[in-house]
Protein backbone atom coordinates (compact mmCIF):
# COMPACT_ATOMS: atom_id res chain seq x y z
CA UNK A 1 0.00 0.00 0.00
CA UNK A 2 1.68 3.15 -0.92
CA UNK A 3 -0.81 5.62 -0.04
CA UNK A 4 0.41 5.44 3.78
CA UNK A 5 3.68 7.09 5.38
CA UNK A 6 5.21 8.47 8.40
CA UNK A 7 8.13 10.29 9.69
CA UNK A 8 10.24 8.97 12.21
CA UNK A 9 12.88 11.38 14.02
CA UNK A 10 15.89 9.06 15.34
CA UNK A 11 18.81 10.27 17.48
CA UNK A 12 22.19 11.22 15.44
CA UNK A 13 23.74 8.00 13.91
CA UNK A 14 26.68 6.55 15.18
CA UNK A 15 29.19 4.32 13.07
CA UNK A 16 30.08 1.26 14.40
CA UNK A 17 33.56 -0.59 12.73
CA UNK A 18 33.71 -0.66 9.41
CA UNK A 19 30.95 2.12 8.62
CA UNK A 20 30.40 5.55 7.76
CA UNK A 21 27.79 7.58 7.26
CA UNK A 22 26.16 9.66 4.23
CA UNK A 23 24.40 12.57 4.61
CA UNK A 24 21.64 12.74 2.25
CA UNK A 25 21.26 16.17 0.57
CA UNK A 26 19.58 16.03 -2.29
CA UNK A 27 17.10 13.52 -3.99
CA UNK A 28 15.14 13.26 -7.21
CA UNK A 29 11.34 11.39 -7.43
CA UNK A 30 9.58 10.62 -10.16
CA UNK A 31 7.42 7.74 -11.64
CA UNK A 32 10.37 5.33 -11.47
CA UNK A 33 10.15 5.63 -7.36
CA UNK A 34 6.17 4.02 -7.98
CA UNK A 35 7.93 1.09 -9.55
CA UNK A 36 10.15 0.42 -6.32
CA UNK A 37 7.42 0.48 -4.40
CA UNK A 38 5.15 -1.79 -6.63
CA UNK A 39 7.06 -4.14 -7.13
CA UNK A 40 9.15 -3.89 -3.20
CA UNK A 41 8.49 -7.46 -2.84
CA UNK A 42 8.91 -9.39 -5.89
CA UNK A 43 11.95 -7.73 -7.10
CA UNK A 44 12.93 -7.12 -4.08
CA UNK A 45 13.67 -3.28 -3.61
CA UNK A 46 12.64 -3.21 0.00
CA UNK A 47 15.46 -5.04 0.83
CA UNK A 48 17.71 -2.39 0.53
CA UNK A 49 16.91 -0.59 3.38
CA UNK A 50 15.11 -2.14 5.48
CA UNK A 51 12.31 -0.78 7.89
CA UNK A 52 10.00 -1.73 10.91
CA UNK A 53 7.55 -4.25 11.19
CA UNK A 54 5.29 -4.21 7.79
CA UNK A 55 6.88 -0.31 6.58
CA UNK A 56 9.26 0.10 3.95
CA UNK A 57 11.32 2.67 2.53
CA UNK A 58 11.18 3.66 -0.94
CA UNK A 59 14.54 3.68 -2.57
CA UNK A 60 15.57 6.76 -4.72
CA UNK A 61 18.80 8.41 -6.37
CA UNK A 62 20.21 10.86 -4.97
CA UNK A 63 23.44 13.04 -4.14
CA UNK A 64 25.21 12.46 -0.30
CA UNK A 65 27.87 13.90 2.17
CA UNK A 66 30.05 11.48 3.96
CA UNK A 67 29.03 12.89 7.96
CA UNK A 68 30.65 10.73 9.79
CA UNK A 69 33.46 8.74 8.40
CA UNK A 70 34.19 6.44 11.24
CA UNK A 71 37.80 3.99 11.04
CA UNK A 72 36.72 3.31 7.51
CA UNK A 73 39.18 5.25 4.63
CA UNK A 74 36.43 7.27 2.96
CA UNK A 75 36.69 11.09 3.15
CA UNK A 76 34.44 13.67 5.39
CA UNK A 77 33.06 16.52 3.03
CA UNK A 78 33.34 13.99 0.16
CA UNK A 79 30.40 13.66 -2.05
CA UNK A 80 28.75 10.52 -3.77
CA UNK A 81 25.90 9.99 -6.50
CA UNK A 82 23.77 6.70 -6.01
CA UNK A 83 20.71 4.94 -4.33
CA UNK A 84 19.67 6.00 -1.05
CA UNK A 85 16.28 5.44 1.44
CA UNK A 86 14.12 8.53 1.66
CA UNK A 87 15.69 9.70 4.62
CA UNK A 88 18.53 11.87 6.09
CA UNK A 89 21.08 9.65 5.94
CA UNK A 90 22.54 6.27 5.48
CA UNK A 91 25.12 4.06 7.72
CA UNK A 92 27.29 2.72 4.91
CA UNK A 93 29.41 -0.18 5.08
CA UNK A 94 32.33 0.71 2.43
CA UNK A 95 34.19 -1.97 0.53
CA UNK A 96 36.20 -1.91 -2.62
CA UNK A 97 37.13 1.83 -2.12
CA UNK A 98 38.79 3.66 -4.61
CA UNK A 99 39.25 7.11 -6.09
CA UNK A 100 35.95 6.32 -8.10
CA UNK A 101 33.51 5.27 -4.98
CA UNK A 102 32.78 2.33 -3.45
CA UNK A 103 30.18 -0.46 -3.18
CA UNK A 104 28.01 -0.49 0.12
CA UNK A 105 29.28 -3.84 1.66
CA UNK A 106 26.49 -4.14 4.35
CA UNK A 107 25.21 -8.03 4.27
CA UNK A 108 21.49 -7.79 3.81
CA UNK A 109 22.70 -6.65 0.37
CA UNK A 110 24.96 -9.12 -0.54
CA UNK A 111 22.57 -10.91 -2.66
CA UNK A 112 21.58 -7.74 -4.67
CA UNK A 113 21.95 -6.28 -8.10
CA UNK A 114 25.11 -4.99 -7.72
CA UNK A 115 24.13 -1.84 -9.95
CA UNK A 116 22.25 -0.42 -6.71
CA UNK A 117 24.78 -1.13 -4.15
CA UNK A 118 27.44 0.92 -5.85
CA UNK A 119 28.22 4.55 -4.71
CA UNK A 120 30.43 7.40 -7.22
CA UNK A 121 32.45 10.00 -5.76
CA UNK A 122 31.33 12.76 -7.94
CA UNK A 123 34.15 14.67 -9.37
CA UNK A 124 34.77 15.73 -13.08
CA UNK A 125 37.35 12.84 -13.20
CA UNK A 126 34.72 10.17 -13.03
CA UNK A 127 32.23 12.51 -15.05
CA UNK A 128 30.47 14.41 -12.87
CA UNK A 129 29.96 18.00 -14.40
CA UNK A 130 28.33 19.63 -11.20
CA UNK A 131 26.43 22.00 -13.05
CA UNK A 132 24.09 18.94 -13.99
CA UNK A 133 23.63 17.61 -10.36
CA UNK A 134 19.94 17.91 -10.46
CA UNK A 135 19.99 15.79 -14.14
CA UNK A 136 22.00 13.16 -13.15
CA UNK A 137 19.29 12.92 -9.95
CA UNK A 138 16.30 13.37 -12.23
CA UNK A 139 17.51 11.77 -15.42
CA UNK A 140 20.15 9.35 -14.95
CA UNK A 141 18.61 6.22 -13.62
CA UNK A 142 15.92 6.78 -16.18
CA UNK A 143 18.50 7.44 -18.55
CA UNK A 144 20.42 4.56 -17.66
CA UNK A 145 16.98 2.06 -18.43
CA UNK A 146 16.56 3.64 -21.84
CA UNK A 147 20.10 3.08 -22.75
CA UNK A 148 19.94 -0.23 -21.58
CA UNK A 149 16.76 -0.84 -23.70
CA UNK A 150 18.32 0.52 -26.81
CA UNK A 151 20.77 -1.93 -26.27
CA UNK A 152 18.90 -4.70 -25.57
CA UNK A 153 17.11 -4.57 -28.52
CA UNK A 154 20.23 -3.58 -30.82
CA UNK A 155 21.89 -6.80 -29.02
CA UNK A 156 19.10 -9.05 -30.35
CA UNK A 157 18.95 -7.32 -33.52
CA UNK A 158 15.63 -5.62 -32.76
CA UNK A 159 14.01 -8.97 -32.78
CA UNK A 160 13.37 -8.60 -36.53
CA UNK A 161 10.30 -5.52 -35.89
CA UNK A 162 10.07 -3.22 -38.81
CA UNK A 163 8.52 -0.81 -36.30
CA UNK A 164 9.10 -0.14 -32.22
CA UNK A 165 6.20 1.23 -29.93
CA UNK A 166 6.99 3.06 -26.70
CA UNK A 167 3.99 3.48 -24.52
CA UNK A 168 3.99 6.43 -22.15
CA UNK A 169 5.98 7.95 -24.80
CA UNK A 170 6.49 11.13 -22.65
CA UNK A 171 7.94 9.42 -19.76
CA UNK A 172 12.27 9.92 -19.17
CA UNK A 173 12.92 6.21 -19.60
CA UNK A 174 10.83 6.48 -23.25
CA UNK A 175 12.53 9.51 -24.03
CA UNK A 176 16.09 8.57 -22.98
CA UNK A 177 15.16 4.92 -25.55
CA UNK A 178 14.02 7.38 -28.02
CA UNK A 179 17.12 9.27 -28.52
CA UNK A 180 19.31 6.27 -28.38
CA UNK A 181 17.08 4.49 -31.04
CA UNK A 182 16.61 7.53 -32.98
CA UNK A 183 20.82 7.61 -33.74
CA UNK A 184 20.32 3.97 -35.24
CA UNK A 185 17.52 5.10 -37.69
CA UNK A 186 14.84 2.90 -35.54
CA UNK A 187 11.18 3.37 -36.82
CA UNK A 188 9.67 4.62 -33.66
CA UNK A 189 5.78 5.08 -32.44
CA UNK A 190 5.38 6.96 -29.74
CA UNK A 191 2.17 5.52 -27.99
CA UNK A 192 0.75 8.40 -25.14
CA UNK A 193 -2.24 10.38 -23.80
CA UNK A 194 -4.02 12.95 -25.57
CA UNK A 195 -3.07 15.71 -23.30
CA UNK A 196 0.07 14.66 -24.25
CA UNK A 197 0.35 14.45 -27.87
CA UNK A 198 1.63 17.68 -28.66
CA UNK A 199 4.62 17.51 -26.46
CA UNK A 200 5.48 14.17 -27.75
CA UNK A 201 5.20 15.50 -31.29
CA UNK A 202 7.20 18.34 -30.30
CA UNK A 203 10.11 15.75 -29.35
CA UNK A 204 10.82 15.03 -32.62
CA UNK A 205 12.03 11.44 -31.39
CA UNK A 206 9.51 9.55 -33.02
CA UNK A 207 7.98 8.91 -36.83
CA UNK A 208 4.70 8.66 -35.65
CA UNK A 209 2.66 9.36 -32.18
CA UNK A 210 -0.35 7.99 -31.52
CA UNK A 211 -2.76 7.68 -28.70
CA UNK A 212 -4.16 5.08 -26.77
CA UNK A 213 -7.43 5.53 -28.35
CA UNK A 214 -5.93 4.95 -31.97
CA UNK A 215 -4.43 1.52 -31.11
CA UNK A 216 -6.88 0.04 -33.45
CA UNK A 217 -4.92 2.21 -36.46
CA UNK A 218 -1.88 0.67 -36.19
CA UNK A 219 -1.07 -2.08 -39.60
CA UNK A 220 -1.63 -5.00 -37.69
CA UNK A 221 0.47 -7.11 -40.31
CA UNK A 222 3.52 -5.40 -39.04
CA UNK A 223 6.22 -6.95 -37.00
CA UNK A 224 6.24 -4.79 -33.88
CA UNK A 225 7.66 -4.61 -30.71
CA UNK A 226 6.61 -3.15 -27.41
CA UNK A 227 8.03 -1.28 -25.08
CA UNK A 228 5.68 -1.34 -21.94
CA UNK A 229 6.46 2.09 -19.47
CA UNK A 230 3.43 2.11 -17.83
CA UNK A 231 2.20 -1.57 -16.66
CA UNK A 232 -1.19 -0.71 -18.38
CA UNK A 233 -2.38 -4.23 -18.25
CA UNK A 234 -5.72 -3.12 -20.90
CA UNK A 235 -3.28 -1.27 -22.96
CA UNK A 236 -1.50 -4.57 -23.21
CA UNK A 237 -4.12 -7.18 -23.73
CA UNK A 238 -5.39 -4.34 -26.59
CA UNK A 239 -1.62 -4.57 -27.70
CA UNK A 240 -1.75 -8.60 -28.10
CA UNK A 241 -5.07 -8.61 -29.53
CA UNK A 242 -4.40 -5.86 -32.37
CA UNK A 243 -1.01 -7.77 -33.39
CA UNK A 244 -1.53 -11.50 -32.29
CA UNK A 245 1.30 -13.22 -33.87
CA UNK A 246 3.04 -9.98 -35.46
CA UNK A 247 3.96 -8.67 -32.49
CA UNK A 248 7.55 -9.70 -31.95
CA UNK A 249 8.21 -8.68 -28.86
CA UNK A 250 6.86 -7.44 -25.39
CA UNK A 251 8.62 -6.04 -23.20
CA UNK A 252 7.32 -4.87 -19.67
CA UNK A 253 9.51 -1.60 -17.55
CA UNK A 254 7.80 -0.10 -15.49
CA UNK A 255 4.53 -0.90 -13.19
CA UNK A 256 3.39 2.85 -12.37
CA UNK A 257 -0.53 1.91 -13.65
CA UNK A 258 -0.56 -0.59 -11.00
CA UNK A 259 -4.02 0.13 -10.70
CA UNK A 260 -4.60 -2.04 -13.77
CA UNK A 261 -3.48 -4.98 -12.29
CA UNK A 262 -6.70 -6.64 -11.68
CA UNK A 263 -7.20 -6.86 -15.64
CA UNK A 264 -5.84 -10.29 -18.20
CA UNK A 265 -3.14 -11.81 -16.86
CA UNK A 266 -0.42 -11.12 -19.52
CA UNK A 267 0.26 -15.30 -19.85
CA UNK A 268 -3.23 -16.09 -21.06
CA UNK A 269 -2.67 -12.96 -23.79
CA UNK A 270 -2.90 -13.86 -27.61
CA UNK A 271 1.17 -13.57 -29.21
CA UNK A 272 4.31 -13.40 -27.78
CA UNK A 273 4.74 -14.08 -24.00
CA UNK A 274 4.95 -10.68 -21.74
CA UNK A 275 8.43 -10.55 -20.30
CA UNK A 276 9.50 -7.63 -17.74
CA UNK A 277 12.91 -6.07 -18.57
CA UNK A 278 15.41 -5.47 -15.79
CA UNK A 279 17.77 -3.41 -16.65
CA UNK A 280 21.01 -4.49 -14.09
CA UNK A 281 20.74 -8.10 -16.30
CA UNK A 282 22.26 -6.28 -19.47
CA UNK A 283 24.14 -3.62 -17.67
CA UNK A 284 26.05 -7.40 -16.36
CA UNK A 285 25.93 -8.70 -19.76
CA UNK A 286 28.00 -5.82 -21.33
CA UNK A 287 30.18 -5.80 -18.06
CA UNK A 288 31.46 -8.84 -19.64
CA UNK A 289 31.25 -8.40 -23.21
CA UNK A 290 33.36 -4.97 -23.08
CA UNK A 291 34.13 -4.66 -19.84
CA UNK A 292 33.10 -1.91 -17.16
CA UNK A 293 35.71 0.81 -18.75
CA UNK A 294 34.26 0.56 -22.56
CA UNK A 295 30.59 0.40 -20.90
CA UNK A 296 31.02 3.87 -18.89
CA UNK A 297 32.64 5.41 -21.43
CA UNK A 298 29.55 4.36 -23.66
CA UNK A 299 27.67 5.42 -21.20
CA UNK A 300 28.97 8.93 -20.66
CA UNK A 301 29.34 9.63 -24.38
CA UNK A 302 25.62 9.08 -24.59
CA UNK A 303 24.62 10.81 -21.28
CA UNK A 304 26.45 14.39 -22.72
CA UNK A 305 25.12 14.09 -25.76
CA UNK A 306 21.50 13.75 -24.14
CA UNK A 307 22.13 16.60 -22.00
CA UNK A 308 22.81 18.99 -24.90
CA UNK A 309 19.13 18.20 -25.72
CA UNK A 310 17.05 17.28 -22.83
CA UNK A 311 16.63 21.43 -21.38
CA UNK A 312 14.69 21.98 -24.69
CA UNK A 313 12.12 19.19 -23.49
CA UNK A 314 11.97 19.50 -20.07
CA UNK A 315 12.38 21.72 -16.97
CA UNK A 316 13.10 20.28 -13.45
CA UNK A 317 11.18 21.72 -10.37
CA UNK A 318 13.09 21.70 -7.12
CA UNK A 319 11.24 21.34 -3.94
CA UNK A 320 13.01 22.57 -0.77
CA UNK A 321 11.99 20.32 2.25
CA UNK A 322 12.36 21.95 5.83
Amino acid sequence: CLDQTRIIDLPAPKPRHGEAVINIEQFAITANNITYGVAGDTIGYWQFFPADGEWGRIPVWGKGIVGNAGDTSLVEGDEYYGYFPMASYLIVTPIHANDRGFVDGVSHRAELPPAYNQYSLMTPVNGFDRRYDKHRMAYFPLFITGFVLDDFLYDNQFFGAENTILSSASSKTAISMAFQLQKRGVCLTGLTSAKNRTFVESLGLYNSVITYNEIDLLASEEKTNFIDMAGNRDVLAQMHFHFQESLTLSCGVGITHYESRGSAEPGSLPGVTPSMFFAPTQIQKRNQDWGPRKLQTEIQSAWEAFLISVDQWIQINLITMV
